[in-house]
């Protein structure tokens, strides 16, 4: 569950769902299931449940913290455990302010007993210093890997243990108004082929085909990772996300080219070397622009511009022949360390209360829940458009996002090399060539 703008969310993880799904569900006496299932007939017989505190941070809004702590008082009436909350919340600034009071609070001796966070690079420091555990007896206890989503348990697993409990999962595919299609005649491109050949059209008929901004760099990254998945394949880019493989590669220099091919051609907004993601969006909804590459939080942007929701759609980016995969990502609650014994067991059976697509339907408010068959169901237009950007994931998988899966350091050099490409100071070769360099020069630090 996750109060997120279109601006703030980020990425997600690897693999590990079949060794998981392949493990033997505990059922021991003594399992923190049977002490729970033990608690919660002790408190139906009118013995009071031991009430356990958690320091719980989150980078939800007011409506996510109401949200979460409804779930609890439901949870605590449903007679198998009674939690207390003491929730804080840092809901600006997104991943360059969040992750690192997290950090410090754990530096200070003060971690945090569970947090909600992103995947990837942004919780592997967390990972990395042994202050979260991992969770897989949880997994284990509650056979969630038929509970959640298979991509989302890869997403949260590092190194075949999973770390976090998934909450939501997103993907970017690309958001498209169908009034500036039909007037420019053109209709959803099925290859990258077909792609440019409606981008020229769109341009020919007055139409700015993409609104993608530079500034900040990952507007248009969403672009480039997908020209990137296109010219390298699913396996190379899988290996260059992983920095297994060097991105002084045809396949790379190729993608850089395409980038530049759109905006020599006059694909993007005007301006857009110097447009941010904020005006970017605007013109999108604004319908002045036909595409976006957003992820299914688009619609709730869409709504509160007051756009026009029946002009809007979306579809899979198209591949070289066909559709191709998403980038994506997903967020998560991590455990610290110092959470154990009938606490930690307390907190498990929550979230296994919490994650059951019954309480997921009542409780998550974004569609982007990484529960199977947890989405509430659609009533709205703006909840119509969600579900459909949620199906597509199911439908045609993904890859980590590229600004979570490089890192923070390691991408902002990438969004010097694609700003160098666009205005001409670079060539896709020597960009292709310097990323290479830099990924080197960083596992050698």
């Amino acid at each position: 569950m996750s109060e997120l703008s279109r601006r703030d969310l980020l990425k997600y993880g690897a693999t590990g769902v079949a060794a998981l799904a392949a493990t033997p569900v505990a059922r021991a006496v003594g399992s923190p299931l049977r002490r729970l299932e033990q608690l919660g007939a002790g408190q139906r017989a009118g013995q009071a449940a031991t009430s356990y505190s958690y320091d719980w941070w989150t980078f939800d809004g007011p409506t996510g913290i109401a949200t979460i702590k409804q779930a609890v008082a439901a949870f605590n009436a449903s007679g198998h455990g009674n939690l207390e909350l003491n929730i804080s919340s840092l809901s600006t600034g997104g991943a360059s302010v969040y992750p690192s009071k997290i950090q410090s609070l754990i530096s200070s001796g003060q971690p945090p007993d569970l947090f909600l966070d992103w995947i990837g690079t942004l919780a592997s420091p967390y990972i990395d210093e042994g202050a979260v555990q991992p969770l897989g007896a949880w997994y284990r206890q509650y056979d969630w890997a038929k509970v959640l989503v298979p991509s989302s348990i890869g997403y949260v697993t590092v190194k075949g243990q999973p770390y976090g409990v998934p909450m939501a999962v997103w993907t970017v595919p690309v958001w498209y108004n169908k009034t500036l299609f039909a007037k420019a005649g053109v209709s959803v491109p099925t290859t990258y082929d077909e792609w440019e050949t409606v981008n020229a059209k769109l341009v020919s008929a007055g139409i700015t085909p993409a609104a993608e901004a530079v500034i900040d760099g990952y507007d248009i990254m969403r672009l480039f990772e997908h020209l990137l998945e296109v010219t390298a394949g699913p396996k190379l880019h899988d290996e260059l996300l992983a920095l297994n493989a060097s991105w002084n590669d045809p396949a790379v220099t190729e993608a850089f080219a395409l980038l530049k091919k759109w905006g020599d051609a006059g694909w993007f907004e005007k301006g857009f070397l110097g447009t941010n993601p904020n005006d970017s969006g605007t013109l999108f909804s604004a319908g002045k622009a036909a595409q976006s590459f957003q992820g299914g939080w688009e619609a709730g942007s869409l709504e509160s511009a007051g756009s026009p929701l029946d002009d809007f759609d979306v579809f899979v980016p198209p591949g070289e022949h066909g559709p191709a995969r998403l980038a994506g990502f997903a967020v998560q609650y991590l455990v610290g360390k110092q959470v154990t014994g009938e606490k930690l067991d307390q907190l498990g059976a929550f979230f296994n209360w919490f994650i059951q697509p019954a309480q997921q339907k009542k409780y998550f408010y974004d569609s982007g829940t990484a529960t199977v068959d947890g989405v509430p169901p659609a009533t709205t237009t703006a909840g119509k458009l969600a579900h459909k950007a949620a199906a597509i994931t199911a439908a045609y998988g993904g890859y980590v996002i590229q600004d979570e899966a490089l890192g923070t350091e390691l991408v902002d050099y990438f969004y010097t090399l694609q700003y160098g490409v666009l205005n001409g100071s670079m060539t896709p070769k020597e960009a292709a060539a310097k990323m290479a360099a830099q990924v080197e020069k960083d596992h050698k630090s």
